[in-house]
């Protein structure tokens, strides 16, 4: 996942948007590739936060 990807599935302004075209993709399995992805995004946001505290150090 892409930071921007990450960033449209967690900014509440492009959330609903983002996870829809997710769970309309997924097919069947449209609500798990959705809560996949946000998964993955906090994954995402969270590394970078890591790192960014690590550098304010």
């Amino acid at each position: 996942m892409t930071i921007n990807q990450a960033i449209r599935i967690l900014d509440p302004a492009t959330t609903a948007e983002e996870l829809a075209t997710i769970e309309y993709y997924g097919g069947l399995h449209g609500h798990e590739k959705m809560m996949a992805a946000c998964d993955e995004a906090c994954r995402v946001a969270v590394q970078i936060m890591r790192k960014y505290m690590e550098e304010q150090k």
